[in-house]
C-alpha cells in the first residue's frame, strides 16, 4: 500500500521514524507505514476505482471474428526485448495478440491498461499516446493517462489529463475518483476531498470513494470522521481489502489494538493479520509488542520471510534499548 503526499497526525509520524529505525525501505514517495503491508495489490488508498476502459473493451470484443476471438484467446510465446515479461504474463499475452489481430483504440487501451497492472509504465504510455491519436477525447483514455503520470510519481503531469478526462466525461464517478488521487498526490487535500465527494454524488454506491475519504480523513488525525467512512464503505463492499486495513489503523492509532487485529484480519489471513499489527505497533516505538505480533505472523505462517526479517530487527532493538540503559 502506499501513502500520498498530505500532512501526517503525529502518532503516523512516529509509526514512520520506527520503520525507518527498522530499516524500511524508502520509496520515492517517501517512508510509508501502508507499504509495509502485507496485501499486495490492495493498497490502503483505492488508486483509482472501476479498472479502465471495460465497456469499451467489451464492445470492440464483440466487433472481432470467431476466428479472430479464438487468437486473441491463444497467447503465443513473444520473441525478442521483453520477450519475459510479455511471455509471463498471460493477461498481457492476450492483450498484445487482440491488439495485433485488430488494433484499435479499445485495444491500444486494454494493452496500456495491463502493461500498468504490472508496472512497466512507459510502455503504458506509450499504449495510451496510441489509443489517444485514435480517439483524443476519450476520457476512459485521459482517465488511465493520469493514472500512469500519478503512478509514475509525476502527479504534476497528470493532472491535465484528469482534468480532461473529467471534462469530457462529467458523469464518470471515476474520473473523478482519479483526480481526487492526483490532488492528493500534490498534497492537496482539500481539492482531492471535493473531487471524492463529486464521485461519490455521481454514483453513491463507490465504496472506492468513500475508502479514499477515509483514508485521506485517517491521515489528517480526523479519526471519527474516517472511521464513518470506512464504515460506509464496508456496507456497500463487505469483502473490500483495503477499507478494513484502513479501519485497522482507526483503531491503531485509537489505542485499540484488538479491534485493530480484528480489522486486519478480515482483510487477510492470522499470518497477515498479525504481521500488520507488528507494523502498527512501531507508531509507539513499542518494538517488544511488534516482536511478538511479527512472531505469531511466523507460527502461522512458517516460511513468512518478511516477518521473520522484522522480528529480528524488532528483537535487536529491544535487546539494544536495555544495553543502552
Amino acid at each position: 500500500m502506499r501513502t500520498w503526499g498530505v500532512r501526517r497526525s503525529s502518532g503516523l509520524v512516529a509509526l514512520l521514524f520506527g520503520l525507518v529505525l527498522l530499516g524500511g525501505c524508502a520509496t520515492r514517495h517517501g517512508h510509508s507505514l501502508t507499504n509495509r503491508f502485507v496485501v499486495p495489490g490492495k493498497p490502503a488508498v483505492d488508486l483509482g476505482g472501476p479498472p479502465v476502459g471495460t465497456s469499451e473493451v467489451r464492445r470492440q470484443k464483440q466487433k472481432l471474428t470467431k476466428a479472430q476471438q479464438a487468437a486473441a484467446s491463444t497467447p503465443r510465446p513473444q520473441t525478442g526485448f521483453g520477450a519475459t515479461i510479455e511471455g509471463a504474463d498471460k493477461r498481457l499475452a492476450a492483450a498484445l495478440l487482440a491488439d495485433t489481430v485488430l488494433p484499435t483504440m479499445a485495444s491500444h487501451l486494454q494493452v496500456a491498461e495491463e502493461y500498468r497492472r504490472i508496472g512497466v509504465l512507459d510502455a503504458a504510455y506509450d499504449g495510451l499516446h496510441r489509443a489517444l491519436g485514435k480517439e483524443p477525447r476519450s476520457a476512459v483514455a485521459h482517465e488511465a493517462l493520469a493514472r500512469v503520470w500519478r503512478d509514475w510519481g509525476m502527479p504534476g503531469e497528470g493532472l491535465g489529463a484528469a482534468y480532461r478526462a473529467a471534462y469530457y466525461d462529467r458523469g464518470s464517478a471515476s474520473a473523478q475518483n482519479t483526480l481526487g488521487t492526483v490532488f492528493d498526490a500534490l498534497g492537496r487535500p482539500e481539492d482531492a476531498r471535493a473531487a471524492f465527494e463529486r464521485a461519490l454524488v455521481l454514483d453513491p454506491a463507490a465504496s472506492w470513494a468513500l475508502n479514499n475519504l477515509c483514508y485521506l480523513d485517517f491521515r489528517l488525525g480526523r479519526l471519527k470522521e474516517a472511521q464513518a467512512e470506512c464504515a460506509a464503505a464496508l456496507r456497500l463492499t463487505p469483502d473490500f481489502v483495503a477499507a478494513h486495513n484502513n479501519m485497522g489503523l482507526i483503531h491503531a492509532a485509537a489505542g485499540e489494538f484488538v479491534q485493530a487485529r480484528r480489522s486486519f484480519l478480515e482483510a487477510g489471513d492470522e499470518a497477515s493479520a498479525d504481521f500488520n499489527l507488528g507494523i502498527v505497533y512501531l507508531r509507539d516505538s513499542d518494538y517488544s509488542s511488534a516482536a511478538d505480533a511479527f512472531e505469531e505472523a511466523i507460527k502461522a505462517r512458517p516460511e513468512f520471510t518478511a516477518a521473520k526479517t522484522r522480528a529480528h530487527a524488532a528483537r535487536m532493538r529491544v535487546i539494544s534499548g536495555r544495553i543502552d540503559r
